[in-house]
């Protein structure tokens, strides 16, 4: 029932968002080849707070992607019921997200320029949109073609880490535009690293 409830009311707000989408969506694809335009999009704020508003609003449908095909299914939550699974879900990536927010603050060096600094940290909302479009359109097709459930994880397991990597890089090279090699390493293990390791570690470990 709440599985249900929340894909409405996503369904709904990214249709009230699609003209939004259909703009952004050239610049969005722009930042998977080229590590500038994540620079062009922060440099305009119009822009900058269209692809945060459209970040938002795809928590909710990545967690149900996720909740959907168990891509996050630790062994503590076979107890739990389908909605305590999708609450736990849930409140798990917010946990992520607000400890990518803290590492961020914590983690900076003022010899950063903050322009540079907010465009590399601000692009994971870039990837992210890419990401759970991506997810969608490829659980939806296979499940559709009659794929069972560990063919369908096992493809959004490899999107994941191909989406992260090239991730990666482009947050890399943005920091590598002012920044040393040495210093946009330690951006990466504290910024990067760190947190999703953790993510990793609670699904693996517990």
């Amino acid at each position: 029932m709440l599985f249900d409830i929340l894909a409405l009311l996503s369904l709904l707000l990214v249709i009230t968002l699609l003209k939004r989408l259909v703009n952004m969506f050239p610049s969005l694809l722009a930042c998977m080849v080229r590590w500038k335009e994540n620079i062009n999009i922060q440099s305009s704020i119009r822009t900058s707070t269209d692809r945060d508003i459209l970040a938002i609003s795809m928590i909710i449908p990545f967690c149900l992607t996720a909740f959907r095909f168990r891509m996050y299914c630790p062994a503590w939550l076979d107890g739990m019921g389908q909605g305590g699974r999708l609450g736990a879900t849930i409140g798990i990536f917010l946990a992520y997200i607000a400890m990518r927010a803290a590492c961020r603050y914590f983690f900076r060096f003022h010899s950063t320029p903050s322009s540079v600094y907010k465009a590399a940290t601000d692009s994971v909302r870039t990837y992210f949109i890419l990401f759970v479009l991506l997810l969608m359109a490829v659980g939806s097709i296979m499940t559709v073609a009659g794929a069972p459930l560990t063919t369908v994880r096992g493809a959004m397991f490899w999107i994941s880490g191909a989406m992260y990597l090239v991730f990666i890089v482009r947050k890399t090279q943005i920091f590598l535009s002012s920044c040393s090699f040495f210093v946009s390493f330690l951006y990466l293990c504290a910024l990067e690293i760190l947190p999703t390791g953790v993510l990793l570690a609670s699904a693996v470990i517990f």
